[in-house]
């Protein structure tokens, strides 16, 4: 008795259609190979590598370097620029001395440390004028009030600043205010600088220490006994 088989013959197109996936299939294989040994040809052949920094995005000039300006990406190191800065750490905190482009990669050269950036309180400005009269013993833990001496037949002292943040202290002669001024540098808002400027040029300025909890504010004019201060 004869079996009935239950083999069955592939059509020709089928077998034709499976011949050409393989050889799609080692084709694919062969290619990737390929791009995979010229990969690593470049790599070889441009040497070994190094993390740098670049810029996350278009900075301006004077930017002021966060955690959202800047990323660390790989390059070889044939073409890493001189004083490439290496590290998140080195960068945040800076600022650009000039505009710098998305990618860019960021240069110790480029960069600039703030001196007032971490002291001065948003919004203020910084200002140095010069003092004819300082408290003995002052330093930039102590706050002060500022006051401005005006010469002349109705002499009076009246208030220019209050609880002023001092940032540095250096003896020398400052712009109009004669050979014995104090150079003091402080932390003020954009009024109170303008209203030290104005009076350098014209007045005697001096320093007031404050107590380290005083809660009063100083008087705002001290005329001199028997004449009043001019109107304004």
């Amino acid at each position: 008795m004869r079996w009935p088989s239950f083999r069955r013959t592939l059509p020709l197109a089928s077998k034709v259609l499976f011949g050409l996936a393989g050889a799609l299939a080692l084709l694919s294989f062969l290619v990737v190979r390929s791009e995979v040994d010229r990969a690593r040809r470049a790599q070889a052949a441009t040497g070994a590598r190094t993390n740098v920094v670049v810029a996350a995005h278009d900075l301006s000039a004077g930017s002021r370097l966060g955690p959202d300006d800047i990323r660390s990406v790989e390059m070889p190191l044939v073409f890493t620029p001189p004083a490439a800065v290496a590290s998140a750490d080195g960068a945040i905190g800076q600022v650009t001395d000039g505009p710098v482009a998305s990618g860019e990669v960021l240069v110790t050269t480029r960069l600039a440390t703030s001196a007032f950036g971490p002291s001065v309180a948003p919004g203020n400005v910084v200002v140095t004028v010069g003092f004819a009269s300082v408290p003995a013993g002052l330093s930039t833990a102590d706050r002060v009030d500022a006051f401005a001496t005006y010469a002349g037949a109705r002499p009076y002292t009246t208030l220019i600043g209050e609880d002023i943040h001092i940032l540095s202290i250096a003896a020398g002669t400052a712009a109009f205010d004669g050979p014995d001024a104090t150079s003091v540098t402080l932390d003020v808002d954009p009024e109170t600088a303008r209203q030290l400027l104005q009076a350098a040029a014209t007045a005697t300025l001096g320093l007031a220490a404050r107590a380290p909890v005083t809660e009063t504010s100083s008087v705002s004019a001290s005329p001199t006994p028997g004449v009043m201060p001019p109107p304004g």
